[in-house]
């Protein structure tokens, strides 16, 4: 038994009683992004509760593949709160556990980070995971990524997203619209796409204030560690964990890609699509058939066909923090055979989810292009004059 035996196992009892209404259906695990993935879900954890087995429930490393999305309260037919015991778990875990999974170890290494610091640094952290043992399983994919972030501190880096807000401004048009954006920790770090961010959504003639100091969303910290950003406004993200872990916090918030293929639409905007066809992918981390339909929206107004198969398969998770150590997850692998048997690219509204299936179909060895939502759809001017930025006559 754990150290601390008597307050953990009254806490096991305390969970114990709020999920005796249980009776294992099942529809928690199968509802979960990630339940291919995992050793027995969210529903043998509940039944290892509810038989007071806490040795193995706190050894089990499917309590650190849960990503938050709440799929498992939702579909429960007993109205158990089971992402929140998954949540008390971990907490738990913390206290009196032991495990090493590399899930489990990111998470760690996010909260200790965000309790000394308002964001999460992409080579710090690779640096720590490598400490703990941790090693990547995609090699190029964590150079690639430490070489971007590396070059972000770099003097001549410094202030791009500011210049690329800036050519923006020069480019979108009198009309334009300025929405406040809140750009979380990934992004930033990857200079290039940073500043695609802004200029695309400039030729939609969208103007992305950007909040200064912002810091991370907390979300990778589990709960440990709140969100620094408190804006009073309804704000605009590229990043759906920080949709949803601001949406806890009590922010306000859209997807900027929704924006964008919305102004499209009511100013009669071109956009124009990287292929004639993809295949989305969206996450575990967003109400899926919103996203879904935000993805083919945007396909609509590009002349792109979709290309859907089993509503899960689209939103399965991409293995969050611990994707580039753990490997492709049995639903990136079968998201990213799918597209390759459709012959077309994967695009997703996701910085992290488009970086892990890359680093998937590296190690799958499939020729799978995926595009993060910018790298794919621009707006397209044909100087007709039939949008905002043309002149007029």
């Amino acid at each position: 038994m754990p150290a601390c035996a008597d307050t953990l196992v009254a806490e096991f009892e305390q969970l114990a009683e709020e999920c005796r209404m249980c009776y294992q259906c099942g529809q928690c695990t199968s509802s979960c992004p990630n339940g291919r993935d995992l050793s027995g879900g969210p529903r043998r954890l509940v039944r290892l509760v509810l038989a007071g087995e806490i040795e193995a429930v706190l050894a089990s490393d499917d309590l650190w593949r849960c990503t938050g999305c709440g799929a498992c309260t939702d579909a429960c037919r007993m109205d158990i709160d089971v992402a929140g015991v998954l949540t008390r778990l971990r907490s738990l875990e913390r206290a009196n556990g032991a495990l090493r999974c590399p899930e489990r170890s990111a998470a760690q290494v996010a909260a200790r980070r965000l309790d000394r610091h308002p964001r999460i640094d992409n080579l710090v952290f690779g640096a720590t995971m490598a400490a703990r043992g941790h090693v990547p399983r995609d090699l190029a994919g964590a150079a690639e990524a430490g070489f971007k972030a590396a070059t972000q501190v770099l003097p001549r880096r410094r202030g791009a997203a500011a210049a690329a807000a800036r050519r923006a401004a020069d480019t979108a048009g009198p009309e334009a619209v300025t929405l406040p954006f809140y750009a979380g920790c990934s992004l930033p770090q990857d200079g290039a796409l940073h500043a695609l961010v802004h200029e695309v959504a400039a030729g939609f003639g969208v103007l992305l204030d950007e909040a200064p100091g912002a810091g991370c969303c907390g979300h990778p910290s589990r709960g440990t560690v709140p969100s620094y950003f408190r804006p009073a406004e309804l704000v605009f993200t590229a990043c759906p964990a920080c949709d949803a872990s601001l949406e806890k916090a009590g922010v306000a918030t859209t997807p900027v890609w929704d924006a964008l293929t919305g102004r499209a639409r009511r100013r009669g905007l071109a956009v124009r699509a990287a292929a004639p066809a993809f295949v989305p992918y969206v996450g575990c981390l967003v109400e899926r058939d919103a996203a879904l339909a935000s993805l083919a929206a945007a396909a609509e107004l590009a002349g792109a066909q979709i290309r859907l198969d089993f509503p899960t398969l689209h939103s399965a998770c991409c293995g969050a923090l611990g994707g580039m150590y753990r490997g492709a997850t049995r639903g990136s692998a079968r998201l990213l055979r799918f597209a390759a048997g459709q012959g077309a690219p994967v695009v997703t509204p996701c910085v992290l989810c488009r970086d892990n299936l890359r680093s998937a179909a590296r190690q799958l060895k499939l020729r799978v292009p995926v595009y993060f939502w910018p790298e794919f759809f621009t707006a397209h001017c044909d100087a007709s004059g039939g949008c905002d930025r043309c002149p007029t006559t």
